[in-house]
């Protein structure tokens, strides 16, 4: 009886070592699947940022404000005689 006792006492370390390496299996696995979330969610933001720096571009292109102030605004480059030059003395 008296070698019971520490063979109860490895018994319960070794189920508490299997407890513990279950629960932190669990864990990572958890953190696992997280960071997996997140790197899809960044990479869906590197694609957002792509399509809005393409409109970005497309948006302020000399082209389309030229059109838009053209046709929108009826504006128009100056001739050469509406043109003057200061000098300042």
């Amino acid at each position: 009886m008296g070698d019971a006792k520490p063979v109860m006492v490895l018994w319960l370390l070794v189920l508490v070592s299997a407890l513990s390496v279950a629960f932190v299996s669990h864990l990572c696995r958890q953190k696992y699947a997280q960071l997996t979330e997140l790197e899809r969610e960044a990479n869906q933001l590197q694609v957002d940022y792509g399509k809005y720096l393409l409109e970005h571009s497309a948006w302020g292109s000399l082209q389309r404000v030229e059109t838009m102030a053209t046709v929108r605004l009826n504006m128009r480059s100056p001739q050469a005689q509406e043109i003057l030059i200061i000098k300042r003395q």
